[in-house]
């Protein structure tokens, strides 16, 4: 009987456990799934309980099941049949269902197919002769026919300046561990590295617990998310042959090109995000038509405008956001940290600003709102760490993930594509770019559980 080992219990690691559990398999299957936070079904995404912290996707969208997009839709309407389609619910809910698909993949397995829940933390791969093996900080070894990463987010990197308060209590590098915002819940005046969703979700949760509260959020380019639309239309039919096939591979082309795709909608009674929703399916072709050059510009310099477009907030979450800021209770800045000290039990920040301009506000905490690591080549997570000691990996040049083959199978320092191991989620963004919200990464593992059947069987 074949084994798979399934390193990661977040969404990646039920969706492909659940896509391998209802397929026939005439030998027999064993599936261990190791997850060290013990969260099967959740991971730091959906463990949140706080009621503002919303999908961003709506849930007629959110099926995890490759062949089912309205599949957690149908699961929500068997306890309210009103929910709509376009709603976004709360976050703690698609955690009950993803909690919900792994028991059911558990309890409803094809013929022979046994799934194994460990909860434990894995260190290391070990491959040459024969099968791979898995070591686990407990200090078990498991033997496998295969094994998958499907580890999502690694908590984030400390960022520059902040040096001076690492490891005190004033100062949060990982808000989603265990702990971590409660731990500053009474504080009066907070800042705020990144303005991204997390930083949203942070605002959010720390408000609740302090309605006079101020947050000052700090980001390069000081951006927020954009919202969705309350109603959503059909998504434009792009990219169109009249300049798909004349594109030179270029960024600044492409950026062009969507400019005047978002004019054309907005003409039709449509806006941007018809143009960003329907470009979704196409995204990873248009990706790798990039030379490396252009891929390497795009990240540095349109990245963080694609990335406040394409992952938005919903209206609800939007109208907070706004009302804080006009309130005074929520200043978005422009610039980087230069540098932290402590001034008494509090924080002095220096913020320099893209003008030039450099101001030092004083406050109760910092936290890390930059989103999780994806630089695998510079990551302290003890299992990659591992792997790129063993050059089992290639982390890819941008730092956004590794490098694998079309099936997900990684690929060594020697660049061999592995026979053995595989990965799914974001450590696939080099080769796919769009490669972190559930559509895709539902297709992926739907895709991946046919290629690893087809491969042992």
């Amino acid at each position: 009987m074949p084994t798979i080992i399934i390193i990661g219990g977040g969404f990646c690691g039920v969706s492909l456990t659940h896509a391998l559990a209802r397929r026939p398999w005439p030998g027999g299957l064993r599936i261990v799934v190791v997850d060290h936070t013990g969260r099967f079904g959740r991971g730091a995404a959906y463990s949140t309980t706080h009621p503002s912290h919303l999908l961003n996707v709506p849930a007629g969208r959110m099926g995890a099941l490759a062949d089912d997009e309205s599949h957690f839709l149908t699961w929500l309407r068997r306890g309210d049949s009103s929910v709509a389609g376009d709603a976004f619910v709360p976050r703690s809910a698609y955690g009950d269902y993803l909690e919900h698909l792994f028991n059911e993949a558990r309890s409803h397995a094809a013929s022979g197919v046994t799934i194994e829940a460990r909860h434990d933390r894995a260190i290391a791969v070990h491959t040459g002769e024969g099968s791979p093996r898995v070591a686990l900080a407990s200090g078990e070894m498991i033997e496998a026919d295969r094994v998958v990463l499907a580890t999502g987010n690694l908590p984030p990197r400390d960022v520059d300046g902040v040096s001076a308060i690492a490891g005190q209590r004033a100062y949060v590098s990982d808000p989603w561990a265990a702990g971590a915002l409660g731990a500053i819940a009474g504080a009066s005046s907070v800042l705020l590295v990144g303005t991204g969703l997390t930083m949203v979700d942070v605002v959010l949760a720390l408000h609740q617990h302090n309605p006079d509260a101020h947050f000052v959020a700090v980001s390069r380019h000081g951006m927020l998310p954009h919202p969705h639309r309350d109603a959503p239309t059909r998504p434009v039919g792009i990219p169109s042959s009249r300049w798909m096939n004349h594109w030179n591979g270029s960024a600044s082309e492409l950026l062009r090109i969507l400019r005047d795709e978002a004019h054309a909608a907005a003409d039709a009674g449509m806006d941007w995000r018809d143009v960003v929703n329907g470009l979704r399916p196409f995204t990873p072709a248009l990706w790798s038509r990039m030379p490396a050059r252009e891929q390497a510009r795009f990240y540095r310099h349109i990245r963080p405008f694609w990335d406040t477009h394409r992952h938005r907030m919903s209206q609800r979450v939007a109208v907070a956001i706004e009302e804080l800021a006009a309130a005074d209770r929520l200043s978005i800045v422009a610039g980087r940290i230069a540098a932290c000290a402590f001034d008494g039990h509090r924080v002095a920040v220096d913020v320099r600003r893209r003008s030039g301009e450099t101001e030092r506000p004083i406050v109760d905490a910092v936290i890390n709102c930059t989103g999780p690591c994806t630089d695998l080549a510079r990551t302290t997570d003890p299992l990659f760490a591992d792997l790129r000691a063993r050059r089992l990996i290639t982390p890819d040049p941008l730092g956004i993930g590794l490098i694998t083959t079309d099936d997900g199978a990684v690929v060594d320092s020697a660049g061999r594509a592995s026979n053995t191991m595989f990965t799914l989620g974001g450590t696939r963004r080099p080769a796919l770019w769009e490669s972190t919200a559930v559509p895709e990464l539902r297709e992926q593992a739907g895709a991946l559980a046919g290629h690893l059947r087809r491969s042992l069987v």
